[in-house]
C-alpha cells in the first residue's frame, strides 16, 4: 500500500508539471474548509482523460501484473512509461512515433543501464554498469554498429575506436602486469603498430607481415635495443648505453648568436 501511495504522489507531481497552471486550477484547486480529505485512496487503476475523454495518463497494472505509470500524447501515442518489472524498475521515454528515445533500467543485482536510442531500437549511446566488472560507455553509428567505447573492467581501463564490421582500429589499454599500451589495427583485425610501457620500460613495434618489422625496447639493465625482424628472426640489431652528453650550459646561447 505504501508503494502505491508513493507512485501516486510521483505521478500527480509529474502530470502537474506538464500541464502547468491550468491543470492545477482545474484539478488541484484548494478544497473547501469543511471538505473532508481522505487519508488513503485504494484503487486498481487511476486514469486521467482530456476534454474529449481520451486517456492521457494513468496508473495501473501491465499485462504481467506489475504496477506502471504511463503518459500519452494527444493522438494516444505512449510517450512515457515507468514500471517495476521482475528484474527491477524501468523507465522509457518515446518519440511521437512510439519508438524509445531514452531508456533506463536498474537491476536488483546492482546493475544499471541508460541508453539513447534511434528508430528500430538502434542504440546511439549506452552507459552500462555491472558489479564486479565496472562502468562502460558505448557509441554507435546510424547503422547500430559500435564505433567507440570506454570501459573499466575489473579495475583495468580501456578505450577503443572501431572500424567497419566491429573490428578495432585504435585501442588503449592498461593493466597491472601488462602496463600501458596503445595499438593500431589493420583491416584484417591484426595489431600492426603498438607502443607503450611494459614493466615501466618503453616498447615500440611496427609489423608489416606477421613477425616482420621494427622492434624497439629497453633492456633490463636500461640499455636501449633496436632490431629489424624478418619471419620472426632478428636480421639486424643495435644495443648500447646512452652516450655521455657534454655540459649543456651556454650551448643554446652559442647556437642563437
Amino acid at each position: 500500500m505504501k508503494t502505491i501511495h508513493i507512485i501516486a504522489i510521483i505521478a500527480i507531481s509529474f502530470v502537474a508539471g506538464m500541464f502547468g497552471g491550468a491543470f492545477s486550477e482545474r484539478v488541484l484547486a484548494n478544497p473547501k474548509a469543511d471538505e473532508k480529505i481522505p487519508d488513503q485512496i485504494l484503487a486498481r487503476g487511476l486514469y486521467l482523460v482530456d476534454e474529449n475523454n481520451k486517456p492521457r495518463a494513468g496508473i495501473s497494472f501491465d499485462r504481467s501484473g506489475q504496477p506502471a505509470v504511463y503518459v500519452l500524447d494527444k493522438v494516444g501515442q505512449m510517450r512515457g512509461y515507468l514500471a517495476c518489472e521482475d528484474s527491477g524498475p524501468a523507465l522509457a521515454l518515446n518519440d511521437k512515433k512510439g519508438n524509445m528515445s531514452v531508456g533506463m533500467r536498474t537491476g536488483d543485482r546492482g546493475d544499471s543501464i541508460i541508453a539513447l536510442m534511434a528508430e528500430k531500437d538502434r542504440i546511439r549511446l549506452a552507459l552500462d554498469y555491472r558489479p564486479g566488472r565496472g562502468p562502460a560507455i558505448l557509441l554507435s553509428d546510424e547503422e547500430n554498429a559500435p564505433k567507440a567505447f570506454m570501459a573499466v573492467n575489473g579495475g583495468k581501463p580501456a578505450i577503443g575506436i572501431y572500424q567497419a564490421q566491429k573490428k578495432p582500429a585504435i585501442t588503449m589499454l592498461w593493466g597491472p602486469k601488462r602496463g600501458a599500451l596503445l595499438g593500431f589495427w589493420n583491416s584484417k583485425n591484426e595489431s600492426k603498430v603498438a607502443m607503450g610501457l611494459q614493466n615501466d620500460k618503453p616498447i615500440l613495434f611496427a609489423y608489416n607481415p606477421d613477425d616482420t618489422g621494427l622492434l624497439f625496447n629497453t633492456q633490463r639493465d636500461g640499455r636501449p635495443a633496436l632490431g629489424l625482424l624478418s619471419d620472426g628472426r632478428v636480421v639486424w640489431s643495435a644495443t648500447g648505453a646512452a652516450p655521455q652528453m657534454p655540459a649543456m650550459d651556454g650551448i643554446l646561447d652559442q647556437i642563437l648568436r
